[in-house]
């Protein structure tokens, strides 16, 4: 009986010495691939936002803010300088984002 176990032990000593490597080397793949993501710059939320450019779909509404429409999304907008008039159609780049709302700051020379 005791060298029945010892053949099976045998047996099954290479299969887990093998999935552990396997295991180890997913683990430092994954390690890596997740530490070179971190370097990448941002995609998503508000600081993504500067730069890109927009459509203004609604000018001068509520509290003279105006509506741009930045990735599909509406938002809105008041102008970087407060002597400049947006209108409907204009092409506008995102320069700033007030951090008390989502209030877009932007400028419409593109």
């Amino acid at each position: 009986m005791a060298a029945e176990q010892i053949r099976i032990t045998a047996e099954v000593l290479p299969l887990v010495i093998t999935g552990g490597v396997v295991l180890l080397v997913l683990a430092l793949i994954q390690l890596y691939l997740g530490l070179r993501a971190q370097k990448n710059p941002k995609v998503t939320g508000e600081d993504s936002m500067i730069g890109e450019t927009g459509l203004v779909r609604k000018a001068a509404g509520f509290r003279a803010r105006s509506i741009v429409e930045i990735r599909g999304e509406l938002w809105w907008c008041i102008p970087a300088r407060r002597d400049t008039v947006l209108k409907e159609g204009d092409t506008v780049r995102v320069v700033a984002i007030t951090q008390d709302s989502l209030i877009l700051e932007v400028d419409n020379t593109v």
